[in-house]
């Protein structure tokens, strides 16, 4: 993880531009602006790009099973994710150096697994926490509510179907600010077992479609320039999985990927892939 880190600080000096006096003061006052807390939160460990600043996440997926699921019974579990995130930006004026934003979030929560039928499955959530950035000893509340389902099936092919959906209502409260945004997504996963055996687990080559919409849009709040708003983005990431996932500090992992996601209104990014979100 800290070579990860590392990568996405050294990053920096390729998108680095030269800025006028006035704009790198600016961004020096605001650095506690440069990333959306509630998008910094749920991003995943990569790094993406948008106006001018890019940011980098590490994100930590770890939950607690309280009960599993089974065919006639609700499942439920804890979840506690953990995201550093880091926006580093090379203003390559006279006399400006460079400025950097550290930032950590958590944002705890309870999920349900609600079985329909066989391969079908409903999951509720909600969870609360919070944000800080350290470079300005600033802070948010981060909030998020919604239910995502998905449908797995295996095809006469051997391939392995899966179909997911979210909806989400969510947002952040920092400096004084409210931003509150709602989004749907909508993915499909394909998968296709081969000869091959990771930990004892067979393996599968995959991949993932994801679109997102936002029903208000989602705002960036860029230091020296017009605020971005996106309001759709889609991600494709090939993955090579197992049948059975692997448990690590709670969570599940089923899949190592990549990921690449573009947006509207210039933003891009990438991810390290470890499950199909829904």
């Amino acid at each position: 993880m800290l070579l990860v880190l590392v990568g996405f600080a050294l990053s920096q000096a390729v998108w680095a531009q030269a800025l006028p006096r006035a704009v790198a003061q600016q961004r020096a006052e605001q650095v506690s602006e440069l990333f959306n807390w509630y998008y910094a939160a749920v991003y995943g460990t990569g790094a993406y790009k948008i106006g001018e600043e890019t940011v980098g996440v590490i994100r930590l997926p770890m939950a607690y099973t309280i009960r599993e699921a089974t065919e006639k019974q609700w499942g439920l579990r804890l979840t506690f994710p953990v995201s550093a995130a880091l926006a580093e930006f090379d203003l390559t004026e006279f006399d400006i150096g460079r400025i950097s934003a550290v930032g950590l979030s958590v944002l705890p929560g309870i999920e349900a697994e609600i079985p329909l039928r066989p391969g079908w499955v409903v999951k509720p959530f909600v969870n609360a926490g919070g944000g800080w950035e350290f470079k300005r000893d600033t802070s948010a509340f981060i909030w998020s509510v919604g239910a995502s389902t998905l449908y797995r099936r295996a095809l006469k092919n051997r391939w392995l179907l899966g179909l997911g959906g979210k909806l989400t209502y969510a947002g952040y409260s920092a400096d004084g600010t409210d931003s509150v945004l709602g989004a749907v997504s909508i993915g499909g996963d394909l998968g296709f077992p081969i000869e091959m055996e990771i930990a004892g687990r067979q393996a599968i080559l995959g991949a993932q479609l994801i679109g997102t919409m936002y029903f208000n849009k989602l705002e960036f709040l860029l230091p020296g320039s017009p605020t971005e708003d996106i309001s759709n983005e889609v991600e494709l990431a090939l993955t090579l999985g197992v049948r059975k996932p692997i448990e690590f500090l709670g969570a599940s992992f089923d899949r190592i990927g990549l990921g690449y996601r573009q947006g509207s209104d210039g933003l891009k990014g990438v991810r390290i892939v470890a499950s199909f979100p829904f």
